[in-house]
């Protein structure tokens, strides 16, 4: 008979993670699961992610609804086992808890760049839509700056809202995800940014082998300049490199991190690239893999997009996109993001130089 009791919490899955989307849960109360089985889906700010039963046990009860949005160490599910596990929940004496939830929220609350963009005035009364589609929005609770405009000059149809209303339908895992990621990026937008952009010589030998010499160069380069190679939520250098690949999921973006690339081989690093870009596609990149990032990449050399203005993610101080082939040119263009708190415009110039010149 099961006699120990373990709290299934919501798991802390990366650096920014504060709270999480309970997706779906795998199993009912009275059902007897082995360890390794899945318990139920979480959707985070990076990708979904499967959590597992830490042990043979039978489930006690469900605590968490389906379908909402939970804080990181909140209770999802309880179980009872035959051998005490290690817990990290709020109900368990062992003192290795308390410090994994307490940490959890305070770096976000304290970060003094978040208060800012909730006032940052989204221009709204600039938004074109048709009378039509503005009412089936409204009808339906739809933020219009959330639909792909296909009409002229950006104006949106009344096909662009339905066919918006269509993919909730037809995949809100993706959907959710794709709610989680935005949220995220909402975090940023209120920080002073610069992008910088310049072409660069380039022939391609196969996406995971560019992405290989892209990353290992920038990471290069990160080393070299500590100034922006530190977690904007700290303010503290890091001794370690993490570059965070944008990569295509089932669910949505996925941004998986490769540490220290710039001390991998390139074959090692490719073969790497290779392989997560594979878990990526299914929805499952190791959790391992979900923290550490410093700076991320965004690669569109695939698509006909030749230039884009990336992003700062929430922390990060630096971010990169390579677009597609200009035309007949053998060159790409590359665009830097940098939050100017930490790094000015010249120093930013200098950065996309020293990376130019190492590739």
């Amino acid at each position: 008979m099961s006699k120990f009791e373990y709290i299934v919490i919501m798991p802390k899955m990366s650096m920014t993670m504060e709270e999480g989307d309970l997706l779906e849960v795998r199993v009912k109360a009275g059902d007897a699961v082995k360890s390794g089985d899945v318990l139920f889906d979480v959707a985070t700010d990076k990708i979904d992610m499967e959590v597992e039963s830490p042990a043979d046990g039978v489930v006690a009860e469900i605590i968490g609804v389906i379908g909402s949005t939970m804080p990181v160490g909140a209770p999802v599910l309880k179980l009872m086992t035959e051998t005490q596990v290690m817990s990290f929940d709020f109900n368990t004496p062992t003192p290795t808890p308390t410090p994994e939830v307490i940490e959890a929220s305070p770096p976000v609350q304290d970060s003094p760049s978040l208060p800012e963009p909730v006032v940052v005035a989204i221009e709204r009364v600039a938004l074109s839509a048709i009378p039509k589609a503005r009412v089936l929005a409204a009808e339906n609770g739809i933020d219009l700056l959330s639909v792909f405009s296909s009409g002229p000059s950006g104006m949106i149809t009344h096909e662009d809202v339905v066919n918006f209303q269509r993919s909730q339908q037809s995949n809100p895992r993706r959907v959710a995800n794709r709610k989680m990621v935005a949220k995220a990026f909402e975090t940023t937008r209120g920080i002073p940014q610069l992008t910088l952009s310049r072409f660069v010589g380039f022939s391609s030998h196969g996406q995971e082998s560019d992405l290989a010499t892209l990353s290992s160069a920038w990471a290069k380069v990160l080393r070299k300049n500590t100034h922006v190679n530190i977690s904007a939520l700290t303010e503290a250098p890091n001794a370690n490199v993490g570059i965070a690949l944008v990569m295509e999921s089932k669910y949505g973006l996925a941004l998986p991190v490769f540490k220290n690339p710039d001390q991998m081989t390139h074959d090692d690093l490719t073969s790497l690239i290779a392989e997560t870009q594979i878990h990526a596609r299914d929805g499952k990149v190791p959790i391992d893999m979900l923290n550490g990032a410093t700076a991320s990449i965004f690669d569109l050399s695939r698509t006909s997009i030749t230039s884009a203005h990336p992003l700062l993610m929430p922390s990060h101080t630096t971010a990169l996109t390579v677009g597609g082939k200009n035309g007949a040119r053998d060159a790409v263009e590359l665009s830097l993001t940098v939050d100017l708190r930490y790094c000015d415009s010249l120093e930013a110039a200098d950065l996309l130089d020293q990376l130019v010149s190492s590739l």
